[in-house]
């Protein structure tokens, strides 16, 4: 491998939604800014029959995800994505979202930092959302990559949606994949494509279905690690 790796500096990629945190943070965004608009909330009820089949679509499901942003927050009033996401971010810790870090997780990313690892968060929430929850939070410097998010028509879209050969194709725009990682983590079967450019891979907390796949796709190449810790007493992962 060319990049850090060729020059003994190995690489930790983690996913951040329900693998370093309980929860899903766009999902969590998305529900809130719904939830403060009857007419979103009605705009919602409306769409989602008939963007049902595009979300199970891998093709289309950028699409959906868009429309749904958009209604999620149009208008913007003048606001930016970045606006929005640090105004959002305090309430992610609290009632009643209380997201939660994975000790175990936190003590898995201080470790790789610990051992002169570049770690990376790469996420299919957008990149500053994930960046504004994480700030001023106890972890070591990591380097956060997610899917991006432009202003259209009074409200916010997907410009580049991370999921699956997203997350690939995004690592190789911002020159990170450099040949392939050394470690990768994550929950879901979305990242294979991910997973499939790591020498160590480790699947968290995985359903029974999620774990059949990913073993399947990697032939029985994967570790998978149960992660349950989310006391606000155990370790932070401090570096």
């Amino acid at each position: 491998m060319d990049g850090d790796t060729a020059h003994n500096r190995p690489v930790a990629v983690f996913d951040f939604d329900e693998t370093l945190i309980d929860t899903d943070v766009a999902y969590q965004f998305l529900n809130a800014f719904i939830k403060r608009s009857k007419i979103r909330r009605i705009a919602f009820g409306l769409l989602m029959p008939v963007l049902l089949p595009f979300l199970l679509n891998p093709k289309s499901r950028s699409v959906a995800m868009s429309v749904i942003l958009w209604c999620a927050t149009f208008p913007l009033h003048g606001k930016t994505g970045p606006d929005l996401f640090r105004a959002f971010a305090p309430s992610f810790w609290q009632e009643p979202i209380n997201g939660r870090f994975y000790n175990e997780g936190l003590d898995a990313l201080t470790a790789h930092h610990r051992l002169g690892h570049r770690v990376l968060i790469v996420s299919g929430s957008p990149r500053q959302l994930v960046a504004a929850v994480l700030k001023n939070k106890p972890i070591p410097p990591v380097e956060v990559f997610g899917s991006q998010v432009a202003p259209f028509l009074g409200g916010l879209v997907y410009r580049h949606y991370c999921m699956r050969d997203g997350k690939i194709r995004l690592a190789r725009k911002k020159g990170i994949l450099n040949g392939g990682w050394d470690f990768g983590y994550t929950d879901s079967a979305y990242d294979i494509p991910l997973l499939s450019q790591c020498r160590h891979r480790f699947l968290v907390n995985p359903s029974p279905r999620t774990a059949r796949k990913v073993k399947k796709a990697m032939k029985d190449r994967v570790t998978v690690l149960n992660w349950s810790d989310t006391s606000p007493t155990a370790t932070k992962g401090k570096p």
